[in-house]
Order: structure tokens, then sequence, then C-alpha cells
């Protein structure tokens, strides 16, 4: 086993960040959505709540990140507060996460 270097640690630490903020999503999305059998939360719902605000370094990077990694769903490329807080973010059928390591 190698050791890393400064750029590969950081990018190392940076892709935990990501899986674990990719995790808290998917719960914020079934606690804030609360519709049984169906996990979905609108933009705005999700980018109001206090939780989130607190806690995510870029809600709309994770959000992209999540989509690419195929455990959420929404209409478009990107959500822009204001613009976006009517557009469903559905939980796939997918519920396990995929790590980027």
């Amino acid at each position: 086993m190698t050791a890393m270097n400064g750029s590969e640690m950081k990018v190392s630490k940076h892709e935990k960040r990501v899986d674990e903020e990719v995790k808290q999503l998917l719960l914020d999305i079934r606690r804030i959505g609360n519709v049984p059998g169906s996990p979905q939360v609108k933009f705005g719902e999700l980018f109001d709540d206090d939780n989130v605000q607190q806690f995510y370094e870029a809600l709309v990077g994770t959000l992209k990140s999540a989509k690419r990694r195929g455990v959420i769903d929404f209409k478009g490329q990107m959500l822009l507060k204001g613009m976006h807080d009517s557009v469903i973010i559905s939980i796939t059928e997918q519920d396990t996460v995929p790590t980027l390591a």
C-alpha cells in the first residue's frame, strides 16, 4: 500500500464529505417530504429547512452529485431558489448510496 500525497488526501477527504452529504440528503428528503411510500420533497421546502441550511456546504452541488449517482431524480440539470421551488426531488428505487471511492 502506498502513502497518499497531499492532493490525494484532499481528494479523499472531499469524496468522504460528498458521500456523507448524499447519505444525509436522502434522510432529509424523507424527513421533510414525509410522504409515505413516495419519498420526495419540493426543492423550496428542502432549501428553506433550517437543518439543511446548516449542514450542507453547497446544497445544489450535493443534489447534482446525488443525481449523477442515480439516488435521486428531479427535472432539469440544476435547481435555483425561487425559480425552481416547486420542482419535486424524488428518491429513486435504488436506496443504496454508491460511493466515489
